[in-house]
């Protein structure tokens, strides 16, 4: 079926489309026709069931009045420039859910977009392809006021698609407690962040995003042949909320050859963040900790797969963790290292280098990377603020064979500033500082298996 749709849909406003037929209800599937007690009350521990809508136009949607439970599905089929506002409220015992009849087989292409508002709403199975990058909206929305909302395995696929300069995000976050999980997105070719958590006067967002497959391996340069800021795969928060509390969660994600900018892969420009258990590879940049305090990088896999240039963890700020990371043959230097500690600002504005203070770095394991640890870097003449109070406890540096490497690289740092604790540096050659070395090789676990997990968990499921 090929239906056209340049619309707005939305359950309260009114609708640009007509001549469409009427929607019809459906008992939920296992639900018999008559499900109440004789004196017309549910049984008691029971929650009503919810109506099923089966619909393909956006006048059937006009006249449906959702209550909790329910569920809308949209008919299969490939929609052009469908602009849907889904608004509903639902609970957490009976979300409204909002999904594709099969899963991948509704596509919107063009000019279309999905925004969520209210609460407790799960959108699934939904596909993008053949994209407009001329348009500057999102494409998938958690609308500013929803929460505990979420898209659920859905698919933008930029493969196709014209490039362009038009600055876009495929992704807005907003509200509270929404999510983003085991969805798959493919080469975003126009400038533009492809995922963005937006922060909010008086707002500690609580977001998730989780499961997913990205690779964006296109990259937008300069006239002087240098990468154009602003091509990260995920941002959360901006320069101007980067004091802010955002909470979020980044969990379970794959990162494939998502090149972009080639500085940023993830863009941390808020507080309070945790990414665990997610995999690097073949990623030309570094996770980034930009702007903000006390977040947390834990568990995470980075994997060069013989790439050159490729980074893992950058921290700047205060109060930051990096622990039980896995860094396998990591091939950047400066700020694309293994792990760099940059050099700060000490009059440092909001976008500046704030003094990397009081973090721990704390068990984890660089194998066979060019550069390691380096501490107090820096690429400009305003940055003269070296690194306070780092802990570097219980890592493993291990260099097999590989004596032109660089375990740890300190550069012009006091090592009172440091403390070094019971650490395994095995094979390669420290520079700007003395730290001992074993002379036992190290016994490391093959991550095979447990990298491949996180690459068949991550993206959509159909």
């Amino acid at each position: 079926m090929y239906g056209k749709t340049f619309v707005s849909v939305c359950f309260v406003a009114a609708l640009l489309f007509s001549g469409c037929h009427e929607a019809k209800s459906y008992p939920a599937p296992g639900q018999d026709q008559d499900t109440e007690a004789p004196d017309g009350h549910q049984p008691d521990g029971e929650e009503a069931a919810g109506e099923e809508y089966v619909i393909s136009s956006t006048d059937e949607l006009k006249t449906l009045k959702l209550q909790p439970g329910d569920a809308v599905i949209w008919k299969d089929g490939t929609y052009d420039a469908a602009v849907i506002k889904f608004k509903a409220d639902g609970t957490e015992a009976a979300p409204v859910t909002f999904r594709a009849e099969t899963p991948g087989k509704v596509i919107f292409t063009g000019i279309s977009s999905i925004s969520l508002s209210g609460s407790w709403i799960i959108a699934e199975g939904f596909s993008w392809t053949d994209l407009d990058t001329s348009s500057k909206s999102s494409i998938m929305t958690l609308s500013k006021g929803s929460t505990h909302c979420a898209f659920r395995n859905c698919l933008i696929d930029g493969n196709g698609s014209k490039v362009s300069e038009t600055d876009s995000k495929w992704v807005s976050i907003y509200g509270t407690y929404n999510e983003v999980s085991h969805c798959t997105f493919l080469n975003k070719r126009n400038m533009g962040c492809l995922l963005v958590v937006w922060m909010e006067d008086g707002i500690i967002p609580h977001h998730t995003i989780s499961g997913n497959y990205f690779t964006r391996p296109y990259t937008h340069y300069e006239d002087s042949g240098s990468a154009k800021n602003g091509q990260e795969t995920i941002r959360i928060g901006t320069s101007g909320f980067s004091m802010s509390e955002a909470e979020c969660t980044v969990s379970g994600n794959h990162f494939f050859q998502c090149h972009g900018e080639r500085a940023e892969i993830v863009s941390n420009k808020s507080c309070g963040n945790v990414y665990t258990g997610n995999l690097f590879e073949e990623s030309e940049g570094a996770l980034t900790l930009r702007h903000g305090n006390r977040c947390t990088v834990k568990g995470n896999y980075f994997f060069s797969g013989g790439k050159a240039e490729v980074g893992g963890v950058r921290i700047i700020g205060e109060g930051h963790t990096v622990e039980d990371n896995v860094f396998l043959n990591m091939t950047g230097s400066g700020y694309k290292s293994a792990l760099c500690i940059v050099r700060g600002e000490s009059d440092a504005e909001l976008s500046g280098y704030w003094t990397v203070k009081n973090a721990l770095v704390k068990g984890n394991v660089f194998e066979n990377c060019r550069y390691g640890i380096v501490v107090n870097y820096g690429g400009r003449d305003s940055q003269d603020s070296a690194p306070e109070n780092i802990v570097f406890q219980d890592n493993i540096l291990y260099s097999k064979n590989k004596s032109s490497y660089t375990p740890v690289y300190v550069i012009d740092t006091p090592e009172s500033e440091m403390h070094w604790l019971r650490n395994v540096i095995y094979g390669g050659k420290c520079r700007g500082i003395e730290l001992p070395v074993s002379e036992n090789e190290p016994q490391l676990e093959d991550y095979t298996a447990r990298m491949q997990e996180i690459r068949d968990n991550a993206g959509k499921n159909w």
